[in-house]
């Protein structure tokens, strides 16, 4: 009987780590990704700022009275 119990316990003791191991390899792959997206974020982040500089001196060029960014008379 006592054996039978030892044995039970030992399978669910194999389950257990098993089960620790498959979410530990889960764990490091969500690390990983997470990761990924926040320095494709940053990336992203750096090219909105890039672009809205860009717009703004576009703009500033516009006010100065460079006429290449007015739209033609016929619009």
């Amino acid at each position: 009987m006592d054996e039978l119990r030892f044995e039970a316990l030992e399978e669910k003791m194999a389950y257990l780590e098993l089960t620790n191991a498959q979410l530990e390899d889960e764990i490091f792959r969500q690390q990983q990704e997470i990761d990924a997206l926040t320095k494709a974020h940053r990336n992203m982040v750096q090219l909105i700022e890039t672009l809205q500089d860009s717009a703004s001196e576009q703009n500033l060029i516009g006010a100065s009275g460079n006429t290449n960014t007015e739209k033609p008379p016929h619009y």
